[in-house]
Parts: structure tokens; sequence; C-alpha cells
């Protein structure tokens, strides 16, 4: 299992060929709206753009812009060269999905044996499941999407791909030392996209479920599953709370007595923070050598790694430092870098315990920060003020808590209560937030982009409400299934179903999905559980921690394309499944019946691919650049536009 063969090799660079050609193809040739034109500009001139910085996203896309500004003198060809960004890195992500199936398609055809072989059928069987499961990635509406723009979602893609890649590569492999560089590789991997996003160092459980089972391939417990879930869970609570905030602190911790007290420049308390780290390696590698322990050797190997990796965090206060015309938040030093990584300026959502949306604050608590102000740092500069909640409007598992915006009234909505009428009981039971989670956050906010990306997309529009059935709601294109939850489609206008977005894919990815994960399920119940832990806590783990309220400023699926990407595992797994099937049940087999097997499987991505190609191709598109410039065409010579943001 160290080695895939020729065939399987030059499948996944198949698969990175076709996305990256449809990719540079489709990319805009401008800026895009929302955060594109910041990132692009941000890149360009290396600035400091919205918390928490993204600071190896602009360092690589600094890259594509050089080389976008040396090519041409078209200011349009940097922002297309940064799009480029996204879309070979999307491309690779699905070289590396199509890697992994075969991978896990393999062992579970002959298990991790590395003497076995697979038959001739076999093989060209599980390269089927490869191109399926790349192509399908490559062309799943949420994933397409982000491939287009310049956005840290593709390249956070791209870094949770390499993580699971690198964690199922390290699986297949004997359980020896020397494979155990793969898994560090992944630990690296998944500290690297703190520079990007942390989407993925979620894969860290999943990363312990496959720990588990290699260390222990007899064993079945139960509670030897949930606790590697826990100790997953554990370290990224560590990623986030000790190496994203804690050596910051740290760093403070030192940096305020030695520029107050002691007349050191500012930043001097990044040596003794590094010394600090230096010697906690180090004595836990000595001490790992004499007692010849290979765990602990890995546990500091790996926390090096997860360290050197974080100090990209270190371009964010030397640009700041730089004054750069886009410096948000100013994070020039410690004390304004902690808020800064942090993201203290989006507020806090309640997860475990929190308040409901008609919570009256009784008391504030005020924390005063240190600051620096002419080169020395003083406290109360900045204060952190946080809302106290009578004890009687907190519930555990809070869903809905936000009052702003006019919210209070959607919850009732979503509830199906008048929205101008109290409550019940004057405030939300627990039965109404697992009503909330289920119909909005899970049904809504889930789902329903599942089945964009499996079964089908009504149209471009954004979709708010689940009673609206003209904007945003998922389609099949069979025509009894979508009048049962969206009436009469012959009623609608000629516009409509012709709409370039309305997209149908005849559920054959959705069945194909399904065919495969319980093919997978009844062949290799290990890895299968090691899938579908990624693949819910990539989905409905991220929707239960982020807590979304009613309504979003704009549609939130390209946050839950890891778990898609599973999805599509399964889907490329239909196809040895199938074989599997006319080998064992109609004894046919041979590169004839794979070849049918892969054929047949292979409808629905390239169903997928030709369904979205009008809608999802950017080429054409200069609406971000256009309105940009009719609104400074609409103000006087030397005026002044303030702007924030986007």
């Amino acid at each position: 299992m160290g080695k895939l063969n020729r065939l399987h090799l030059l499948t996944g660079w198949l698969v990175f060929a076709i996305a990256a050609i449809v990719y540079l193809l489709s990319a805009e040739r401008t800026g895009s709206l929302w955060d594109c034109g910041e990132f692009v500009l941000g890149a360009y001139k290396m600035q400091v753009v919205h918390p928490p910085g993204a600071p190896l996203f602009l360092v690589i896309g600094r890259v594509f812009a050089w080389v976008g500004d040396l090519v041409s003198t078209d200011p349009a060809m940097i922002a297309y060269a940064v799009n480029l960004s996204s879309a070979l890195c999307t491309a690779f992500s699905a070289a590396f999905v199509a890697w992994m199936t075969i991978r896990l398609s393999k062992i579970s055809l002959i298990g991790r044996n590395e003497e076995a072989e697979l038959e001739a059928g076999q093989n060209v069987a599980v390269a089927g499941s490869g191109l399926v499961a790349g192509l399908a990635t490559a062309f799943c509406s949420s994933v397409s999407f982000s491939a287009a723009e310049v956005e840290v979602y593709a390249m956070s893609l791209f870094f949770t791909f390499l993580t699971a890649w690198a964690m199922i590569r390290w699986y297949a492999k004997p359980d020896v030392p020397s494979a155990d560089r793969w898994l560090l590789f992944a630990l690296f991997s998944a500290g690297l996209s703190i520079g990007v996003h942390l989407l993925s160092i979620l894969t860290i459980p999943a990363m312990a479920i496959f720990y588990y089972y290699k260390k222990n391939p007899e064993k079945n417990s139960f509670l030897g599953l949930a606790v590697s879930v826990i100790a997953g869970v554990v370290i990224i609570v560590f990623i986030q709370s000790f190496v994203i905030v804690g050596i910051p602190t740290i760093w403070q911790f030192f940096e305020i007595p030695m520029v107050n007290s002691f007349g050191l420049p500012v930043h001097s308390g990044t040596i003794p923070t590094a010394l600090l780290l230096g010697a906690a390696m180090f004595l836990g590698l000595r001490y790992a050598h004499r007692n010849n322990s290979a765990a602990i050797q890995q546990l500091f190997v790996g926390f090096g790694l997860l360290v050197i990796a974080f100090s990209t965090v270190g371009v964010v206060v030397i640009r700041a430092e730089a004054k750069t015309p886009v410096n948000m938040n100013n994070p020039d030093n410690v004390t304004s870098l902690l808020p800064y990584l942090n993201r203290e300026q989006y507020g806090e959502r309640s997860l475990i315990y929190g308040q409901t949306f008609n919570a009256t604050v009784v008391a504030t608590e005020s924390t005063d920060r240190y600051g620096l102000v002419d080169g020395k740092y003083k406290e109360g500069v900045t204060t952190k003020i946080t809302p106290e909640y009578s004890k009687k409007d907190m519930m555990l598992f809070s869903r809905m808590y936000d009052n702003t915006q006019g919210r209070v009234s959607l919850y009732k909505q979503w509830l199906g209560l008048d929205p101008n009428k109290a409550i019940p009981n004057g405030r939300p039971t627990q039965g109404d937030n697992i009503g909330f989670l289920v119909r909005y956050q899970i049904g809504w906010m889930y789902w329903r982009y599942f089945m964009w990306n499996f079964a089908g997309r009504q149209n471009g529009e954004q979709g708010y409400y689940d009673w609206d059935d003209s904007s945003g709601n998922w389609i099949s294109g069979i025509k009894p299934l979508d009048e049962m939850r969206l009436g009469n489609l012959d009623e609608l206008p000629e516009e409509a179903k012709n709409n370039p977005a309305r997209n149908t894919y005849f559920l054959l990815p959705f069945i194909f999905g399904l065919i495969g994960l319980f093919w997978h399920a009844g062949r290799r119940k290990n890895e299968f559980i090691g899938l579908l832990g990624l693949f819910v806590i990539t989905g409905i783990g991220i929707i239960i921690y982020t807590n979304q309220p009613p309504n979003e400023p704009r549609e939130r699926d390209y946050v839950l394309v890891g778990s898609f990407f599973v999805f599509c595992m399964w889907m490329g797994m239909a196809v040895p499944a199938i074989y599997e099937l006319l080998r064992t049940k109609m004894n046919q087999k041979g590169f004839a019946m794979a070849g049918v097997a892969s054929a047949v499987v292979l409808i629905a991505p390239l169903l997928m691919g030709f369904q979205n190609w009008d809608d999802h191709s950017r080429a054409q598109h200069s609406g971000s650049r256009d309105y940009a410039s009719n609104f400074l065409s609409s103000v006087d010579p030397n005026s002044i536009i303030f702007t924030y943001g986007d």
C-alpha cells in the first residue's frame, strides 16, 4: 500500500489537468464582490486584511500577483493572476481526493496486506473510483464557485485535502516508525492552514480515529473510539488556545515589562518567547531520547512543526508596522494582535451555554487592556466590554440568541409563530432551540446546500426562507419529486425554466454516493467510521459550532465543502461497488466490466460539470469592477469616499 501504481498515479494527475483547464477558463478576469477585492489588494501590496489576517494566503497570493504584473500592464491581470491561485489550489485538491479514494478503495478490496495484489479488473475499477471522486469534487457547485475567485476558501480547501491525503497515506502504510513522517506532515499541513483558514484543523479528530484503528486493528471498542475523538478535539483546543492565542499571550507577558521597565525596543518580548519555546522542545526531545519514547518524540516534533507553521503570523505584524494603506485594526504590536487573532470585532456566539434572544443585560464587565502609545505600553488604552445576562434568560445549547437586525421576528417565523406576537412562555424552550436547529441550521443551512451539490439547484437567487418556493431551493429534475416541495412547475415562466443557474442532476450523484457509502460501510467498517467522522465534523459540526442566525448576508455553502468532498469519495467508491457486484453475482469481470462500471458512474460528475458550466464560469464577469467604476464616477473630483471591509 506504500506506492500507487502508474495507472492510479496518472488518474490523479488527469483529474488535476482537467480541473485546472476548466478553472483557468472559468476564473474571473478581474476582481469579484465581497472580500475578493480586499484580498487582491492585500496580496498585491502585502497589506493587512480583516481579522485574522490570512498571512500565508497573502504571501502565496503575492507571488501570483507579481506574475500577473510581470506579464501585462493591465491592472485587471493582477486580479486574474491571484484568482488563478484559487483555481490551481482547487485543481490540486481534486487530485488529492482522487488519490485518497483510490487508496481507500484498494484497502476495501484487498485490505491493508502489503503482499496482496488487485486483479486486473479491480485495478481499473479502483482507478475509476479516483477519477469519479476527483471530477465530482472539481465540479461540485460549492467547490467550483470558490475556484473562480480569490478567497481564502479555495486555498483552505487545498490544505484540508493535503492534510487528509497525508493522513490516509500514513494509514495505508505498514505500522513502522518511518511511516510516521506522513502523520507529522499532516499535522504540519494543518498548522500551515492557520495562516489561511482554520477549516483544516477540523480534520484532526478524523486523524485521531484513523490513528486508533491503525494502532488497534483488531479492536472495535466504542470507548477507545470515543477517547480518540476526544483526543482529536483536545488537540484542536490546544491549537486554538495555546498556539494561536497562547504564544502571543506569552509574548505579551514578556513584552510589556521589557519595554516599560527595561526600556527595550518594541517586540523585544519575542526573544524570550522564542527561547522558551525552543527550550521546551529541546527538553522534551531530550527526555524522549533518554527514555527511548517514540510517542513523546513525535509529540514534541509535532508541537515544533505547529509553532513553525504558526510563525507566518509574523507577516501581519511586520506589514501592519509598515502602515500599509489597507491596515485593518493596525495589529502592529502584540496588544493589538491578540484581539485581531481572536476576531473579537465579530462578537461571540452561544455554543454550549448562552442567552436567549429576549435576554436582559443586567450588568457589564469591563476589562482594561494595554495599548502601545509613544513607544510604551499603557493600560486602559482599549477596553473589552462583556455583557452579563439574567440567569433566567440563560440556557444550555442556546440556538436562538441574537436580538439584532430584526432577527427576533425571524426566529419566531422559523418556529412557525406569528412574528408580531410574544413568544409563548416568554422565552424559547429547549424544544424550540432543537426545532430551530433542525429546521433552519441543519435543514436550510446544511441539507439544502448538500442537495445543491448532489441533486441540483433551482436558481442563483439567495434563499432566505424554506417557505419561499421561488428562491434558492434544491431541485433534482425529477418532476414529481420536485413538485412535492415546490408546487406546479408547469406554471413557471420561461425565464425561470431557462435560468442558467437552474442545474439538475436527476439525483445521480446522490444515488451513486449512497451506493459507495453503504458498500464502504459493509466492506471496511474502520475506514468508513474515519470518513464518517470527517463528514460529520466538517458538515453538521461546523453548523453547530457557528450557530448561524437568520438571515445570513449571503449563502454560506462554501464553508461546508469538507463534508461534500467526503461524499464525493463515496460517490467514487460506487465504481468498485458496481464492479464487485458484476464480478461476484454475475461472474462478469475484467477490463471491460470495470470500464462499464466506471463509465456508468462517471455520468454523474460529467453531468455536474456540464450543468454547472454556464452559471459557474466567470470568464465574462466584470460586475464588481463596473460597479466600482460607476461609484467613483458619481462623485466630484478629489472627493473622499469612506468605506470599510468589503
